[in-house]
């Protein structure tokens, strides 16, 4: 079977990722071989934390507390009381909108567990666990190619149903088993954990990984995806441009 750290090489070689695909493993109770970090990030942040700098990454409810969406998601705490009256005073929602946009977030069940480490895929060799999400940010050609070969290789559709403001339950929709998850960054994992104009979230397990990149080698597709039909044709002898440029 492949092993983490050669499948994050075919992922890097293959779809050419510009950061590292981050996994998370959960735990049932705080762990003393954790990396925990010393402040109080966002969870998208600490995603970003991973893929960029490409470290492993220990979080608890005290360390990914600053968007409370984020332990939320995670099953680590609760919303704050009457945390929905903030979406109806601050994004002038009507009070069921901002309810229904708060019960409609993909999390894991409360209490499950206590603890996780976010890390780069190849870094779960050396943790001697494997994930139970790997995610990847990617340009919309990179999720086409991540998504098409996993759907040529099973017969599944990828799933998504867009939340427009909790980006990172692409990570308890995965854990929860609706993998492949297709998500759009939302404003705070823009705003606070920089996510591109161009960038796109794909949340797969880690079989469902393996056979993506397996399909991926085995038909030869790749970063940028073998599409472009221009490259193979003589240019257009009535455009402008090859008027400039050919012999006659």
């Amino acid at each position: 079977m492949t092993s983490c750290e050669e499948l994050h090489k075919d992922l890097v070689g293959i779809v050419k990722l510009k950061s590292d695909p981050v996994g998370i493993k959960l735990f049932e109770d705080i762990r003393s071989d954790l990396p925990y970090i010393s402040k109080n990030l966002a969870l998208c942040q600490v995603m970003k934390l991973a893929s960029i700098y490409g470290r492993a990454v220990g979080v608890s409810a005290d360390n990914v507390d600053a968007c409370v969406l984020g332990t939320y998601i995670l099953g680590f705490r609760g919303l704050p009381e009457n945390y929905y009256k903030r979406w109806v005073s601050l994004r002038r929602m009507d009070d069921d909108i901002a309810r229904s946009v708060i019960a409609s977030i993909h999390t894991i069940p409360m209490s499950k567990y206590k603890s996780a480490v976010i890390a780069p895929l190849r870094k779960f060799d050396e943790l001697k666990v494997e994930p139970e999400a790997v995610i990847m940010m990617a340009n919309s050609a990179q999720a086409y190619l991540l998504l098409v070969s996993f759907f040529d290789s099973k017969g599944i559709k990828p799933k998504s149903d867009f939340n427009g403001h909790a980006a990172c339950e692409v990570l308890a929709a995965v854990v929860n088993g609706k993998s492949p998850w297709l998500t759009i960054p939302c404003g705070g994992a823009r705003g606070l954990a920089e996510a591109q104009d161009d960038e796109l979230w794909v949340g797969m397990t880690l079989e469902h990984l393996r056979s993506s990149v397996i399909r991926l080698k085995s038909v030869g597709s790749r970063y940028p995806p073998p599409v472009f039909q221009m490259i193979m044709t003589p240019p257009n002898p009535e455009h402008s441009l090859t008027l400039l440029i050919s012999r006659d």
